[in-house]
């Protein structure tokens, strides 16, 4: 059984996930580098003002400009890919935190919800699993 998250450790959590990419000079991971650093300031921010819900529209475009990304450095780069793509790098949380945010904008498209409440994401089963 998992615990619910507060809407700080959620947000703090989405903003480790979005880890900065290590310096490289594929333009995908500068791509990366710049859509990440977009996440990370907003979820700063929103947890400086304390604010408790995200758009649904934002975690979209987020899924969006990483899905695009993503695709970039596989299709395109496939030795930085191979590199990068294992347990426990930048590339790793980055493909955890599109998934929890795919899921989380699928939810909220079916049950018609303009904003997810970061309380209601529930972080732990999605980083640890169900326990």
């Amino acid at each position: 059984m998992t615990h619910g998250p507060t809407a700080a450790t959620t947000r703090r959590l989405l903003a480790a996930l979005a880890a900065a990419p290590e310096s490289s000079d594929c333009p995908a991971v500068t791509a990366l580098h710049e859509a990440t650093g977009n996440i990370r300031a907003f979820l700063t921010a929103a947890d400086q003002d304390d604010i408790p819900a995200i758009p649904a529209a934002v975690l979209h475009q987020w899924r969006c400009d990483l899905d695009r990304h993503h695709q970039d450095l596989e299709h395109n780069h496939p030795q930085a890919w191979a590199r990068w793509r294992v347990p426990g790098t930048w590339l790793d949380s980055h493909l955890r935190l599109r998934s929890l945010i795919a899921h989380e904008v699928g939810k909220a498209y079916w049950d018609d919800i303009p904003d997810i409440r970061y309380d209601a994401i529930d972080i732990e089963r999605y980083l640890w699993g169900a326990r």
